[in-house]
């Protein structure tokens, strides 16, 4: 077991050294953690630029201001996390499970949430510039001010996502009616 404040988090096989060195310094860039367990975590400012976190269990994890750009996350579960200002700039979040995750203010610039589920996140002010969301799940998401600009969107399910005054694709202003 491995402890991240309160935490006890088991040991599954990925790199132990590099998972004893996230604990050990908070910093663990172009490390492999895949399949990693890592739920409920406190990785707040955490750097894990490139690192592999292909299918690992961060649901409900602290990763406010994480750096995490260029990072592989396909598949990860990040359900309920905060990645508030977070940096997932140009990361590969396809097919993972951000539902109910906060996102406020996170940079997404030019990432890969293709197949994601973002289903009730949180992505107030979040910098989605270039980003791909196609076949993505954002209903009932709050993008409230999100930059959307260049964005791919084919096939995203918005029902219910607010998108007040949230920039768009084509670079105009969204005018929701609940706003």
């Amino acid at each position: 077991m491995l402890a991240f404040g309160a935490c006890a988090v088991p040991s599954l096989g990925w790199d132990t050294a590099h998972l004893n060195q996230l604990r050990g310094s908070n910093s663990c860039p172009g490390c492999d953690l895949s399949g990693s367990y890592l739920a409920r975590a406190d990785l707040r400012a955490a750097d894990l630029a490139r690192s592999d976190l292909e299918g690992a269990r961060l649901d409900h994890a602290i990763l406010i201001g994480a750096r995490m750009a260029g990072a592989q996350l396909a598949g990860a579960d990040l359900r309920g996390s905060n990645l508030f200002y977070a940096d997932l700039s140009g990361a590969d979040l396809s097919g993972a499970r951000l539902t109910g995750a906060n996102l406020a203010g996170a940079t997404l610039a030019g990432a890969d949430l293709g197949e994601a589920d973002l289903g009730g996140a949180n992505l107030f002010r979040a910098d989605l510039t270039a980003a791909r969301l196609a076949n993505s799940d954002l209903a009932n998401a709050s993008l409230d001010g999100a930059n959307l600009t260049g964005a791919v969107i084919e096939g995203a399910k918005l029902e219910g996502a607010r998108l007040c005054r949230a920039r768009m694709p084509d670079g105009r202003i969204a005018d929701d009616a609940q706003c």
